[in-house]
């Protein structure tokens, strides 16, 4: 799947309303690690809200489905609209169909509970 950027480098929610569309830097939808800080709640075409994030340390900017939102909010500990955590979170990218075309956003990634940090039995954890 490829998503589109804007020459700054934020996320494009909806390429099919984009001023200047020759613009576009359409990439591969790559998993990427970020910092990011919630900041402003936007009402989506005809259909509800989604939610934006920006870098913490940057000035790209991501939008984002409230379904994923609520899951960040419910599961992540945050201060002032950041999310705290030991390393940054992994996002990945998103692709639904609106009206007049694709709405594009990102959402966390997650870990199965196999591959979690301190699931792993050393060698020293084997009884034989």
């Amino acid at each position: 799947m490829q998503v589109p950027f804007e020459p700054s480098g934020s996320l494009i929610r909806h390429p099919h309303r984009y001023l200047n569309p020759e613009e576009i830097d359409w990439q591969d939808a790559t998993p990427f690690q970020a910092r990011l800080i919630l900041t402003d709640v936007r009402n989506a075409q005809g259909y509800g809200k989604y939610v934006i994030w920006t870098e913490a340390h940057g000035i790209r900017r991501f939008p984002m489905d409230t379904e994923h939102a609520f899951a960040v909010v419910k599961n992540a500990l945050m201060d002032h609209g950041a999310i705290i955590a030991d390393t940054d979170p992994t996002w990945t990218f998103t692709k639904a169909h609106a009206r007049g075309g694709d709405a594009y956003g990102i959402k966390p990634v997650r870990k199965r509970f196999l591959d979690q940090e301190g699931n792993d039995p050393g060698p020293e954890d084997n009884e034989e």
